[in-house]
């Protein structure tokens, strides 16, 4: 008998307990125990410490606007791991997530392979796209780059859209560290595209005028640059914030390593949720959780937010609270620390003094979102969880999906 959406899930967020393992032999055995599906369709990988899933967004639907079929593969979830795999801009159905997911593991018994979580999923994409026959497939890079499931492929064309310290007990804690890690989706004689600014993005580019990572065919940058430079979007888009200009300008020039005719007005189809997303009056919801998202955010705040703001904040245990807190303080009336609803959610820190704001903390999101004041903007950021928890009250769905918890990225 088949196994249901929810037995598979629970089969699936199980695998969390093999642990993250970084390496491409697992990833590689099992693409080719399935016979290939990652090289059945041409794909456009994506690396970054932020901005890499509205640029996989943006990118989707660019290729999309101009007829072509999508997949399109991101992570986390906000609230369903259908969102994790994509058609079209559609999330895929719960059948056919069960039938993946029953072939992946098949193949998984007979490799005599525990694969992780996350290998499993990239995997089920891969199958569920080739199934589908999409024209291509759009990978958003896990964690880092170089030894990343997504990366197990052989890509078209890459993007790094920016380079900044997150994950650093697994990338490494400097820059440059990280920066050779996110240049690993590098290919010989294939095109990159850079968005990375600031020191990041220097320590990428001495990487990429050095025999240290594989040479690309063209290397194209955002800014003044020894590269040529990709230019400037010139339309206002769906997502907010000048960080989005960036990204949808990358994504611009990656798209069109695959379709040259594109042009920015499939911009325009772009919804990615959870990035300064408005609900109604004065609600806004961000998935910013490092300090280099928390500046991007704080940045789009002023330009945008009139009036009181009021922070609601949650994040996950191995974040820099203070470091993601830190840049959108100085705009606050008032901060109340809500804990998310999930495994790796973090206890607030005792009530102290920030920036003359006294710090609250307690109840659910929800119940912090029903106290919000009428005479301002409240901002609910800190964590995917937190958002997609947020999401999900907002809009009635019960969180989590069918009530199980998943620990994977």
């Amino acid at each position: 008998m088949a196994r249901t959406y929810r037995q598979t899930l629970e089969s699936l967020y199980a695998r969390v307990r093999f642990g993250e393992r970084p390496g491409l032999e697992g990833p590689r055995r099992l693409d080719e125990r399935l016979g290939f599906p990652s090289r059945a369709m041409p794909g456009l990988i994506i690396g970054g410490t932020n901005g890499k899933g509205s640029t996989a967004a943006f990118v989707e639907a660019l290729l999309r606007q101009t007829g072509h079929r999508t997949g399109l593969f991101t992570s986390p979830h906000l609230f369903s791991f259908r969102e994790r795999i994509r058609i079209g801009g559609l999330d895929v159905s719960e059948t056919e997530v069960v039938d993946a997911a029953a072939i992946v593991e098949r193949a998984c018994d007979a490799l005599g392979y525990d694969a992780p979580f996350f290998e499993v999923v990239w995997a089920m994409a891969a199958t569920i796209f080739r199934e589908r026959q999409v024209d291509v497939a759009i990978w958003e890079v896990g964690l880092g780059g170089r030894l990343d499931a997504t990366n197990a492929g052989e890509p078209c064309g890459a993007a790094i859209t920016s380079i900044g310290l997150d994950h650093t007990k697994v990338l490494g804690e400097t820059v440059e560290a990280i920066a050779r890690e996110k240049a690993g989706i590098c290919r010989p004689d294939r095109p990159l595209i850079v968005g990375a600014r600031g020191p990041g993005g220097d320590a990428l580019r001495s990487l990429l005028e050095s025999a240290d990572v594989p040479r690309a065919s063209s290397v194209r940058t955002l800014g003044k640059d020894f590269f040529p430079v990709v230019p400037e979007v010139g339309r206002e888009l769906p997502l907010s914030g000048a960080h989005q200009r960036d990204n949808a300008a990358v994504a611009l020039e990656l798209a069109r390593v695959f379709e040259p005719r594109v042009g920015e007005v499939g911009l325009d189809w772009v919804r990615w949720p959870g990035r300064f997303e408005r609900f109604g009056d004065g609600l806004i919801l961000d998935c910013a959780h490092n300090p280099d998202g928390a500046v991007c955010l704080a940045e789009t705040v002023r330009a945008l937010v009139s009036g009181p703001l009021d922070l609601i904040f949650g994040a996950m245990s191995d974040k820099d609270f203070m470091g993601v807190l830190g840049p959108l303080l100085p705009l606050a009336r008032s901060v109340h620390w809500v804990v998310p609803d999930h495994p790796r959610a973090a206890s607030p820190l005792a009530s102290i003094a920030l920036h003359g704001l006294a710090l609250t903390s307690g109840g659910t999101v929800a119940e912090a979102l029903s106290q919000r004041r009428p005479d301002g903007t409240t901002l609910v950021f800190g964590s995917c969880f937190l958002v997609g928890e947020a999401r999900a009250g907002l809009e009635g769905r019960e969180y989590p999906e069918l009530g199980l918890h998943t620990v994977a990225r």
